[in-house]
């Protein structure tokens, strides 16, 4: 686990607040929520990712929770929704390249939503961009939420620390971040904002996060991204 650490720009105060904002708002317990100095980025539940400037916006808002599937108190605007390009960089090797594909297709095969996914080529047309990183810490990935201006989160890092991890476990994680980076949360959480309608348990869902094998998506999971992005 990274080391909190207060750069100049926030003081110990501020992080303070704002730590326990996103733990109110989220579910994560604040213990749980670490401070990435270097990239000033929080990162909750180890695979989370919430930029500094993003968690002053929330605050701002007064965005707090409104209630197991659960999402952020943002989603991806309907400019964005129904195209969210992923750009693959070079660095990523060609088992996670081809897990990130079959996360793209494992999305796009929902039915009964406008939530459309696809790769891009071109880098600077990318909404999403897929790199790598190596830590030697417990996440397999990282993804970012969508942010307060509608856009979906910007980024999937993957620790290669974990490339010798079975080709159906890296389907699962990458298929898990995507769903971050469109608003889902932790399906064992138990704060956040509580998709109605969806199961209060629902512990094989691709959003549990513990990395399992993929055996596909859950009718909680399904039934969550119809209700949070119907057609």
């Amino acid at each position: 686990m990274k080391e909190e650490v207060a750069p100049a720009a926030i003081q110990k105060e501020e992080l303070a607040k704002l730590t326990d904002f996103l733990a109110t708002s989220t579910g994560v317990k604040a213990d749980n929520i670490v401070f990435d100095a270097a990239h000033k980025t929080f990162v909750l539940d180890g695979d989370v990712l919430i930029t500094e400037t993003d968690a002053r916006e929330r605050m701002a808002a007064g965005q707090a929770p409104q209630g197991e599937h659960w999402r952020g108190n943002y989603l991806v605007s309907n400019t964005y929704v129904t195209n969210i390009d992923y750009f693959i960089e070079s660095s990523v090797s060609s088992a996670w390249r081809t897990a990130t594909r079959q996360g793209i297709a494992n999305w796009n095969a929902v039915n009964g939503t406008r939530l459309f996914l696809r790769e891009t080529t071109t880098r600077s047309q990318a909404d999403v961009i897929v790199n790598t990183s190596y830590a030697d810490a417990n996440w397999i990935a990282q993804a970012y939420l969508p942010y307060s201006n509608g856009r979906p989160g910007n980024t999937v890092t993957i620790n290669t620390k974990y490339n010798s991890l079975d080709a159906s476990r890296k389907q699962f994680a990458m298929t898990h971040e995507m769903g971050h980076i469109h608003g889902l949360l932790h399906t064992n959480q138990t704060q956040g904002v509580f998709i109605p309608g969806t199961p209060s348990s629902d512990p094989n869902s691709v959003m549990n996060a513990s990395v399992l094998a993929w055996q596909g998506f859950t009718a909680g999971d399904i039934l969550a991204t119809q209700i949070i992005y119907p057609e």
